[in-house]
């Protein structure tokens, strides 16, 4: 039935929010690895993963342009959280 339908749509965002949790932990963690600004920002390495991305999506019969668009939001998000982290660490 429809409500059991819209239980389990609330479970897999459950879900994809716990993942994501889990990504940001290790998005942060990853930042005592890199020793600069460009180690962070990586234009060329992230243009990549973009595009593996869409990959996967179109892979699963997905939008690949949809998720193309999440994705640069997450990296850009989680490009800002990273240098914010490496300038105060480097700040000390």
């Amino acid at each position: 039935n429809i409500r059991d339908i819209r239980n389990a749509i609330d479970e897999i965002d459950r879900e994809i929010l716990h993942l994501h949790a889990l990504r940001d932990s290790y998005v942060r963690e990853i930042v005592k690895y890199k020793s600069d600004d460009e180690g962070i920002v990586a234009r060329e390495k992230n243009a990549h993963k973009l595009k593996r991305k869409r990959k996967w999506a179109a892979e699963k019969g997905l939008d690949p342009e949809l998720f193309e668009k999440l994705f640069m939001l997450i990296i850009e998000k989680n490009i800002q959280i990273q240098l914010d982290i490496f300038n105060s660490n480097n700040k000390k």
